[in-house]
């Protein structure tokens, strides 16, 4: 389901796309967004690849830059969220520092659809990462097992 992958590496041929950014900056039109998880702050979160950038995850405020993380290889089932009401079969793609879990959220946010973590633990329930910052929303998918 996860692949070892580095920054300076191609992205595993079976990793499913899974959201988009506009204003990527060398890119003409829409950035596809691949799943990833890496190690930030004492956790692992879920961020996301930018083809033709790099890995970021959203943590603390802002985005951070990823050189190792993995990419997911699985498919994609997507559900709706609204106001933390989470289904029971989310994929699970990491952890706080603390061990409280974390989930593969995306939304619809400025310039695209975003790849980000979900959580009951968040105040809003999804964290994303747009522009250097980290964005809380309250309207998302999680990523579920079929």
């Amino acid at each position: 389901m996860w692949k070892s992958a580095k920054r300076d590496e191609f992205i595993p041929l079976d990793a499913p796309v899974a959201g988009y950014e506009i204003g990527v900056p060398g890119i003409k039109g829409p950035s596809p967004l691949f799943i990833i998880c890496a190690k930030v702050n004492g956790g692992i979160h879920p961020g996301k690849w930018v083809f033709g950038n790099t890995a970021w995850v959203p943590w603390g405020g802002r985005e951070h830059f990823c050189n190792e993380f993995e990419v997911y290889v699985g498919a994609l089932k997507w559900v709706d969220v609204k106001d933390k009401h989470f289904p029971p079969n989310m994929v699970e793609a990491g952890h706080e520092a603390n061990g409280t879990k974390l989930y593969v959220a995306r939304a619809k946010f400025d310039n695209g659809l975003f790849v980000g973590k979900a959580g009951s633990h968040l105040s809003r329930g999804c964290c994303i990462g747009y522009n250097g910052r980290e964005y809380e929303l309250d309207t998302f998918q999680v990523l579920v097992h079929d």
